[in-house]
């Protein structure tokens, strides 16, 4: 990787061998001994460690030296030491900050024929051509026989379909969400490409109350799902979308603890992390690309490079201000500074609603020179028009066929994902605490549905579904636990309104705490403001406090007085507060509200300012898990209760608060009180202005890369890093490099 790159220092104990999970069967034990046999010549393996050794910043280039000392690695590097004592059972426990240890985890091997298919391309005189070619064979025969037998039996595929769904038979779509225009979702129905249309094909069925896909309170679902056909010589092949607001949802990727092997030879954790934090917030997750075997197409993982991008190659990335992008990688194949993830595989296979703009000649599954006429498990992903992610599955779809569900999705920019039944699919999760996470309240249909304890974070149970029942993905759940493949995992974005506020005051008026969104100034979605009002002191039932809740990634913060830079979500002034006392400010800066004295940087713009505790007649907080601000103040008339006020923001969750002596001069959108009332917007020295800015979202992204003939962007994803390596002189390999 040149200059800059980690060095990998690998540890292999013939003496010790890695220790199973308790929980793995016999069948995945046999498994386990059968490919360590495979790769090592024992049943038994051997114990391996991996240690990555970050290079100083300023010796980028600079070597590794290893010693051992009796049981203990020692690593040199730029002056630096570090000692690892190899026989603790924690051997990566006290590390310096420059040395990480890779988890020794084990995934669990594939299911029975992935597995097996797996071990024979992995026989030396078989390899991976011949395994495709046996492939081949067997899957062009099973289409003739399918396709046959459709044109008999005239199949329109809608028994199974109903299967899929977890119905009896397939009846109209129960209900529909009519499109909000203020934020365009959902989008409009699919067109069905294969007519005469079946009961509720293309219409979107929205994810809202299904008990193992979470949602955010106060918002249409950010999750959709459909199904439609498109093959019109095949009409009982269908594919599945799950389409989701980006707005809402944020994507990422994870590297597995085997795949992609990249060329340094360090592996991914293969794990969601195990914070609250994210576990609260997982909502799905899905396989990502093909194995690193298959064309080693680039995949970055939080900034952690595993396998660099390939020039041309259809590109998924995760940018740091957490919007979702797709685009072509150009030539240039540097990582632009706000690209945080990426994940390739192949070129596009659907630009602006068009197949195939590159002349790929085949898309995975296929030996060279074949046509791809391989009709098995295909999935893929793209970003519609209306910059909405839509993930596809088809059970037994060729790639023309998946490709025209890409169409039929409106898809600006599509690419194929892995293919084949057991490495492919979607999981819903549903994440929480086991006491928040309650009952299901039935059985659970176990050949689709699950639910147990989250491994790696204790007291934590998940509930999972798949996307279709007849979804052959392997080890269900999956994602949830630690693997060995890339995936992706989708969380929930923090955005506004929230739960409402649940009122201290009984009996509650109507709607006492309940978020308002319509007639603010919101200028976008997500929202940038919400509001509402509640009485929050018992001794004084009739005193109601406004709040006011503002989302710190949908505003900029200016001076009043300077230039406007978009449109005016709120002016806001503080008076400052009474002298004498240690005072505290709220700041906003690059997307985020804070709590502190001075300014915590340069480009940071004070909001108000006041004390971090006592008596007042406004307060404000910052939320710790959503970093929303949240304004509270009581009827002018009012004398002055800060306990009532920082009690409320503690129940918001607020750790970080200011109790100002004064209300704020708020103006909404710059003319309107907090009461509706018109007002004329504060322009004194201390008065800012938010404006709003666009939030993350989906976009398209290297949108000047070229179509390029076939001879230029192919010899270049041919290039290899690890694999197929060549002596001097010799020919590149032969084929695509698309394989799954």
């Amino acid at each position: 990787f040149g200059p800059g790159a980690p060095s990998v220092v690998r540890v292999l104990d013939l003496a010790m061998q890695p220790d199973l999970p308790k929980d793995w069967t016999r069948l995945e034990r046999t498994q386990n001994a059968l490919s360590n046999f495979q790769q090592t010549g024992r049943l038994p393996g051997l114990s391996k460690q991996t240690l990555v050794v970050d290079p100083p910043a300023d010796h980028g280039d600079a070597p590794v030296g290893i010693a051992l000392d009796v049981d203990t690695l020692v690593v040199r590097s730029a002056g630096r030491e570090a000692r690892v004592a190899l026989s603790s059972r924690e051997p990566g426990k006290s590390l310096p900050p420059w040395v990480r240890m890779e988890d020794a985890e084990l995934a669990r091997p594939g299911n029975l024929v992935t597995w097996a298919v797996d071990r024979v391309r992995a026989v030396p005189w078989i390899g991976d051509e011949k395994m495709q070619l046996v492939k081949a064979v067997a899957f062009t025969a099973l289409d003739f026989v399918q396709r046959n037998r459709e044109h008999v039996t005239g199949d329109t595929g809608a028994a199974d379909i109903a299967a899929d769904l977890g119905q009896n038979k397939l009846d109209p779509t129960a209900r529909s969400i009519p499109v909000d225009p203020e934020i365009g979702w959902p989008p409009a129905p699919l067109e069905p490409w294969v007519t005469p249309a079946l009961p509720g094909e293309g219409a979107w069925n929205p994810q809202d109350h299904d008990p193992f896909v979470r949602t955010n309170e106060g918002l249409p679902p950010a999750f959709l799902t459909t199904f439609i056909r498109s093959d019109r010589e095949r009409r009982a092949t269908r594919v599945y979308v799950a389409l989701w607001d980006p707005r809402q949802i944020e994507l990422h990727m994870m590297a597995g603890t085997v795949e992609p092997k990249g060329a340094t030879g360090e592996a991914g954790p293969g794990l969601i992390p195990r914070t609250p934090e994210v576990m609260r917030r997982v909502v799905a997750a899905s396989n990502a690309g093909f194995q690193a075997l298959h064309g080693e197409f680039g995949m970055m993982a939080d900034g952690v490079v595993y396998l660099p991008p390939k020039p041309y190659a259809a590109t998924v990335a995760e940018l740091r201000d957490g919007s979702t992008a797709f685009g072509s990688w150009p030539e240039d194949v540097s990582i632009p500074d706000n690209v945080l993830s990426y994940r390739q595989n192949m070129t596009v296979m659907v630009l602006d609603q068009k197949f195939n703009p590159y002349h790929r000649v085949w898309w995975g599954g296929t030996p060279p020179g074949w046509a791809d006429k391989t009709h098995t498990v295909r999935t893929g992903m793209c970003l519609t028009k209306e910059q909405f992610v839509a993930y596809f599955y088809g059970a037994d779809i060729g790639p023309e066929a998946l490709a025209q569900a890409m169409i039929q999705t409106r898809c600006s920019f599509g690419l194929a994902l892995d293919m084949n039944a057991g490495h492919s699919g979607l999981e819903f999760y549903k994440v929480a605490p086991a006491e928040e996470l309650g009952s299901l309240g039935r059985p659970l249909e176990t050949d689709w549905e699950g639910e147990g304890d989250v491994p790696g974070i204790d007291g934590y149970r998940f509930r999972a579904r798949r996307l279709i029942r007849g979804m052959g993905l392997m080890n269900f759940p999956r994602y949830i636990k630690r693997e060995s493949r890339d995936f992706f995992y989708m969380t929930l974005r923090h955005v506004l309104p929230g739960p409402s506020i649940a009122p201290t005051v009984q009996p509650p008026r109507p709607d006492e705490g309940t978020w308002r969104l319509k007639g603010l100034p919101q200028h976008g979605f997500p929202y940038a403001l919400a509001l509402t009002s509640l009485r929050v002191d018992p001794a004084h039932p009739e005193q109601e406090a406004r709040v006011l809740a503002i989302d710190p990634r949908t505003v900029r913060a200016a001076p009043a007085s300077s230039p406007a830079g978009g449109k005016v979500v709120a002016v806001v002034e503080s008076e400052g507060p009474k002298a004498g006392g240690e005072t505290v400010s709220i700041w906003h800066s690059s997307g985020a509200f804070s709590v502190a004295p001075t300014a915590p940087v340069p480009d940071a713009v004070r909001i108000a300012t006041g004390h971090a505790s006592g008596a007042g007649v406004a307060a404000l907080g910052v939320e710790d898990e959503g970093g929303m601000l949240v304004y509270v103040e009581l009827p002018v008339a009012a004398a002055a209760n800060g306990h009532a006020l920082e009690e409320l923001l503690k129940r918001l969750g607020c750790s970080s608060r200011v109790v100002l002596d004064h209300p704020l001069r708020v103006a909404l959108g710059g003319d309107t009180d907090l009461g509706g009332v018109a007002v004329r917007a504060p322009s004194g020295a201390g008065a800012v202005r938010l404006d709003r800015v666009d939030a993350a979202n989906g976009r398209r992204l290297f949108e000047s890369t070229p179509i390029v003939p076939y001879d230029t962007w192919y010899p270049l994803q041919q290039k290899r890093i690890r694999y197929f390596k060549k002596a001097p002189g010799a020919a590149e390999p032969s084929g695509d490099g698309s394989g799954q």
